[in-house]
C-alpha cells in the first residue's frame, strides 16, 4: 500500500476511530489546531497528512501510537523495509519511526 491508498486508509482509520469515540469533525480539529475542512480531507484521504499532524491526531483521539491508524501491510516484514529519510532525524525520532514499522509489521504477522 503506498502513495494515495495510504492517505485513504489513515483517513478511514481516523474516522472510525474519531466515530467510535462519537466527536465530531470540529472537535477533532480543534484538538488538533487545523480546520474541520482538513480533517474532512484527512478522513476522505484527499490531503497529505504531515507526520506532526498525524501523532496529534492519534493523541486527540486517545492512542498512544500513531501506528494504530497506519494499515497492515501483511506482505511486508521489517527486514524488507527500506527506509531512506531526506534529512538526518534524532535517535528519539528514529526510535518512533522503528517503532511503528515494528508494529506494522508485528499486526501483519499476526
Amino acid at each position: 500500500m503506498i502513495g494515495d491508498s495510504l492517505y485513504v486508509a489513515f483517513g478511514e482509520a481516523v474516522a472510525l476511530r474519531r466515530d467510535h469515540l462519537g466527536m465530531t469533525q470540529a472537535q477533532l480539529a480543534a484538538r488538533v489546531g487545523l480546520s474541520r475542512a482538513s480533517i474532512a480531507n484527512i478522513e476522505g484521504g484527499r490531503q497529505n497528512v504531515l507526520l506532526h499532524h498525524a501523532c496529534s491526531i492519534a493523541a486527540a483521539l486517545g492512542l498512544s501510537d500513531v501506528g494504530d491508524l497506519l494499515p497492515v501491510q501483511a506482505e511486508a516484514s521489517l527486514e524488507d523495509q527500506a527506509l531512506t529519510l531526506s534529512e538526518p532525524v534524532s535517535r528519539n525520532a528514529q526510535a518512533q519511526i522503528n517503532s511503528m514499522i515494528a508494529k506494522a509489521t508485528a499486526k501483519a504477522k499476526s
